[in-house]
């Protein structure tokens, strides 16, 4: 093989230009780019770069450019092949013809010997760092001036290794201060010690890509317990190895990084690699963190755990420390309570450390005495309150906290309760919180106080929203549709989210109303609280006022001891979507018309009010207006819902937006089916169009699904679609010219009833209640046609012509 076909200064200037880009912005890639350029300057089949490994003392492959084989298993000990005898020398080697040379090996993994090959070392200050290996299929051989330009591009590569291993060490320094927000965030979500331990396994796995991790914990008796252990689905853990390795770190303070400690066979097995760091906090270990496993891309050698690896976990353990000890102390506060007051020194001391405990858990606290009177409340209790106590200032709890029994009720007891939802008098008026009461005990378990911790609902229905996983994914982008009604539609949608005011969204079944009221729910001040949709057509008739207004303790047969909150009280700060409002019972009415009027509910079974702060959307697919007329629905609680109407209009008012439908549609079950389909034929597409869709979106997305999962080809035709479209289809294009004329006769009925109901209004001077006699219908009856016809307006206009 013949060498570049430039000259060597030229080559030199091109090996330079190149290299300072790639340092000036280095990349991840930046390593495989330079390989590239090195194989592409001196025209060789294969370029490698070797990194030198100091914890094993051995060559691992970094980059590589070129045809396979070359590759070998990514790793070299010092002396293996040419590559490796150059790195245990220092010097280059600068094998021509590698069949005759004896020092010629073929690695694991390697299944093509190459005929040449240059190896050349490059160091930084007498320290080796890696071998640049170039080889060639032919026979080749190097100039000295060649020879010369790789030995000096030592200083390119090195500078380059450096900018990408700070590029690097930058990024995970991002994804350490990452992990440590999203610990940190974790952790304030009061969770119990063993769920906090699980998230702290899961957080430190994701952050340093292991399959596996285990918390240890330093129990009473000085031994270390195991606490929680995290693992793959097909993964077996040995915890035997693992104990050992614990037990030294803890008893040293030491982190240790180790390979293969697996004794099982089995090759999924955890184990082939494994990190463990101490738990310290304030120079006490109180346990260890130990990862198993670094994730490596599907196919190649597997990685083990680096220093820098060991420095992130090392950072996120002081964290972690602080956090299980934090819930530690929380767990410890009622017993730190219950103490004498007269126990001197060390009771300072221990209230000296419950106030700083006070003031970091995420709840608010009040501390009262037997009496009744408000001892402590924390900055988190104050600030929802909207205001601070002071030592000397006296208040009585109950003045602040409306509970039937009162606290003092409780307290003269000795009761408790837990998950009860009480209202506090703040500056901004009555506001409803999760609460739990705890009594504390003196020595001979006489009453002397209590603690209440509370929590605003607007928190709890978010922590309700996210474990429960309600879906509040839509916004106005999601919504498909660019006719005329649609825009419209979802400008008024717009202009309704920016209000506080309850909306009614009507339209038929399968138009899409949870997605305009998740996009308005998204759009609004209230997008930071949870969503809650609830189908009132869904809940049976006898529970559905249990679950919209929750319900006390006895309340029916079957309830719960605790009783229960509604879905009212959990979606305070959010949004409650009631779907098919319109089916709701003549009885909840009632009480919903009361809850929208005073902002508070009372549960079934209970006599207390409890204040909500949410927004209601409500949707139906009925003509509310008729079921007031038909006296199935209450006019008052219509007036309350429908401060805003959107009417989402149905599919085939907007035909030229099912082309956007059936693309979407048709990308999707594709994808979901694995399919390759393309397109739809143009008479598809038109019958499509022409169909009136009584199941609107819904409908047309079952018509794509089935057409999807039957045709054989990439286009879909007509045989392809349901068979409840197969008399459309037999009939053709003249069906749908028959079905032109039908709608024009449809429209000239239509025509000739208006004009009835018009003439019997004329006759009778707009008096409803005669016309309706002259019809021989009921006044409700005419109300509703009038609607349907657009012909409420005459009535008025033809009592005053009248009158005139």
């Amino acid at each position: 093989m013949v060498g570049p076909m430039v000259n060597d200064s030229e080559l030199e200037r091109v090996l330079w230009r190149h290299t300072l880009e790639l340092i000036a912005s280095p990349r991840a890639d930046s390593l495989s780019k330079l390989a590239q350029l090195f194989a592409e300057s001196f025209a060789v089949d294969h370029c490698s770069i070797y990194v030198l490994e100091g914890r094993t003392d051995e060559l691992v492959l970094q980059a590589a450019h070129g045809g396979k084989g070359g590759l070998g298993s990514g790793r070299l000990r010092m002396g293996q092949g040419i590559t490796g005898l150059a790195a245990f020398h220092k010097k280059t080697l600068h094998v021509p013809n590698m069949q005759r040379d004896p020092r010629t090996v073929l690695l694991d993994g390697q299944d093509v010997v190459y005929s040449s090959i240059i190896a050349i070392p490059f160091e930084d200050e007498n320290e080796l760092c890696g071998v640049l290996s170039l080889q060639s299929m032919t026979e080749r051989r190097y100039s000295t001036e060649e020879v010369e330009i790789l030995e000096a591009s030592q200083r390119l590569i090195l500078a380059l290794l450096h900018s990408v291993q700070t590029h690097e060490t930058m990024r995970r320094r991002s994804d350490e201060v990452q992990a440590l927000n999203e610990l940190g965030q974790a952790m304030n979500s009061g969770l119990g010690l063993d769920e906090s331990l699980e998230l702290i396994a899961s957080l430190a796995a994701d952050a340093l890509h292991a399959k596996g991790a285990a918390v240890r914990l330093l129990v009473e008796d000085g031994s270390l317990a195991l606490a929680t252990v995290l693992t793959q689905p097909e993964a077996s853990f040995d915890p035997h190895y693992e104990k050992r390795i614990s037990e030294y770190v803890a008893a040293t303070g030491e982190p240790i990084m180790i390979d293969d400690i697996r004794v099982p066979k089995d090759p999924l097995a955890l184990g082939a690699s494994m990190v463990c760091v101490p738990l310290v906090l304030e120079d006490r270990i109180v346990g260890t963190l130990s990862l198993f496993d670094k994730i490596v891309p599907l196919g190649t050698e597997r990685r083990l755990f680096s220093m820098d690896d060991l420095n992130m976990l090392f950072a996120l353990s002081s964290q972690i420390a602080a956090e299980i000890e934090d819930i530690r102390l929380t767990g410890r506060l009622q017993e730190l309570v219950r103490s004498e007051k007269s126990q001197g020194a060390r009771l300072r001391e221990l209230y000296n450390r419950s106030q700083a405990l006070l003031q970091s858990i995420s709840d608010g606290l009040m501390a009262i005495d037997r009496d009744g009177f408000v001892e402590e409340i924390n900055a988190v209790g104050a600030r929802i309150l909207g205001r601070r106590i002071s030592p000397n200032e006296r208040i009585v709890a109950d003045d602040l906290i409306e509970d039937k029994p009162p606290l003092r009720s409780w307290l003269s007891e000795g009761a408790q309760f837990s998950s009860r939802v009480v209202t506090l008098n703040t500056q901004i008026g009555p506001v409803a919180v999760m609460a739990n009461l705890q009594p504390v005990m003196d020595g001979e378990q006489h009453i002397i106080g209590a603690v209440l911790t509370f929590r605003e609902m607007g928190e709890v229905g978010r922590l309700v929203n996210r474990v429960i996983g309600v879906q509040r994914t839509f916004s106005f982008d999601d919504i498909l549709g660019n006719s005329s009604i649609m825009e419209k539609t979802k400008e008024l949608a717009r202009i309704a989210a920016g209000t506080s005011s309850n909306i009614l969204i009507q339209g038929e079944t399968g138009t899409g109303k949870e997605v305009f009221a998740q996009a308005i729910h998204n759009a609004s001040a209230f997008n930071e609280g949870p969503f809650l949709a609830v189908n009132c057509a869904a809940l049976p008739r006898d529970l559905i006022e249990s679950e919209l207004f929750g319900y006390v303790e006895g309340a029916f047969t079957g309830a719960s001891k605790k009783g229960r909150l509604g879905k009212f009280e959990l979606a305070s700060g959010g949004t409650i979507f009631l779907d098919e409002i319109g089916e709701m019972p003549p009885e909840v009415q009632v009480k919903l018309l009361r809850v929208l009027q005073e902002k508070t509910v009372v549960r079934v079974g209970g006599d207390r009010t409890i204040p909500i702060d949410c927004r209601l959307i409500a949707a139906t697919n009925r003509d509310l207006q008729s079921e007031v007329d038909e006296r199935r629905f209450r006019r008052d609680l219509l007036y309350r819902l429908n401060v805003i109407t959107i009417e989402v209009p149905p599919l085939h008012e907007r035909q030229d937006d099912i082309p956007l439908f059936i693309e979407r549609f048709l990308q999707t079950f594709a994808e979901r089916n694995g399919k390759i389909v393309s397109d739809v034929s143009a008479d598809v597409v038109e019958l499509l169009c022409h169909y009136r869709w009584p199941g609107n979106v819904r409908e047309l997305e079952n018509v794509i699904e089935h057409a999807v999962a039957l045709v054989k080809d990439r286009t879909i035709t007509r045989g392809d679609l349901p068979p409840h479209l197969a008399q459309i289809i037999e009939l053709g294009d003249s069906e749908i010219e028959t079905d032109s004329t039908f709608d024009r006769a449809k429209k000239s009925h239509d025509e000739a009833v208006r004009q009835l109901y018009l003439e019997a209004l004329r006759i009778e001077n707009g008096d409803v209640v005669r016309a309706a006699r002259v019809l021989g219908v009921s006044r409700a009856t005419l109300y509703r046609r009038l609607k349907q016809h657009d012909l409420l307006s005459a009535i008025s206009i033809m009592r005053h012509s009248s009158h005139n």
